[in-house]
């Protein structure tokens, strides 16, 4: 049976190892789901506009909604801005001050990610700044992060590895109760409020859109999924899914293979 909403993640769940998808099936799958009253969420933890970006071929992208950021910020795909939540200036500042000298965060890359741009301590002219460019479009390189006085969304913090556990569970202790991190896979933490989630984002859309949390389905892989798929009626992990996700239902498909459009496949028949 179709649910009324499904939801994915991108990068490890819905994207290839490229960052790609395909195009005209995943425009005709949602094209269908539309028709028969089903809603798409993206819930990711990347920017809003690199996800306009990735979504811009698209005919029928006027049906997506975005919860980006890791929930810190909702908007259709027109744009229109439904909830935002920011980080308190000093719960983050002081964050990324603990981040820079914390013997067990050595070697991290931050980045404070804002509604309309982000910025990073990297020099503009560095590979790493290149890199992280892929995903911020808007990343801008500051001299300090005090300088920052935009409203900041979330931090993400990356390390050359891919095991962080160490480092989610070492910053969890050290800020409970003000901030939260949870590893985004690839190597990297993202940090929002308490009460700011992927879970979070997709309760709200419910309450909107009077759907309820059983009617509703996600597919995720990594830490920042965890929640999203425990709330939802069928909360999917793809095949090559994180072993923070290991209790979950696992679809047979890795998202090289396509397995975010292969499931939903399966319910519109």
């Amino acid at each position: 049976m179709l649910p009324r909403l499904i939801a994915t993640d991108l990068d490890g769940t819905f994207l290839d190892a490229n960052g790609a998808y395909d195009c005209q099936q995943f425009d005709a799958i949602l094209g269908e789901m539309t028709a028969r009253g089903s809603r798409f969420v993206v819930t990711t933890g990347d920017p809003l506009d690199h996800v306009q970006e990735l979504f811009a071929p698209l005919r029928n992208r006027a049906q997506l909604t975005y919860v980006v950021e890791d929930g810190a910020l909702i908007t259709t795909a027109k744009g229109n801005q439904l909830q935002m939540t920011t980080l308190p200036q000093l719960h983050w500042q002081t964050a990324v001050s603990w981040l820079e000298t914390a013997p067990i965060m050595a070697g991290c890359f931050i980045i404070a990610c804002g509604a309309e741009q982000a910025y990073t301590t990297l020099p503009a002219d560095s590979q790493r700044f290149a890199e992280s460019r892929e995903f911020y479009p808007s990343l801008t390189s500051v001299a300090d992060f005090t300088m920052v006085t935009a409203a900041i969304l979330k931090l993400d913090i990356t390390w050359l590895k891919t095991d962080v556990v160490a480092q989610v569970t070492a910053f969890n202790a050290r800020f409970a109760g003000e901030l939260v991190g949870v590893s985004s896979g690839l190597g990297g933490m993202n940090v929002a409020r308490p009460n700011v989630s992927k879970a979070a984002g997709l309760d709200f859309l419910g309450r909107r859109w009077g759907i309820t949390p059983a009617e509703m389905a996600a597919f995720g892989d990594s830490g920042n999924d965890l929640t999203m798929l425990q709330l939802v009626g069928q909360g999917l992990a793809v095949a090559n899914a994180a072993p923070e996700l290991a209790t979950q239902p696992h679809l047979k498909e890795t998202n090289e293979q396509g397995a975010v459009m292969a499931q939903i496949a399966e319910w519109l028949v």
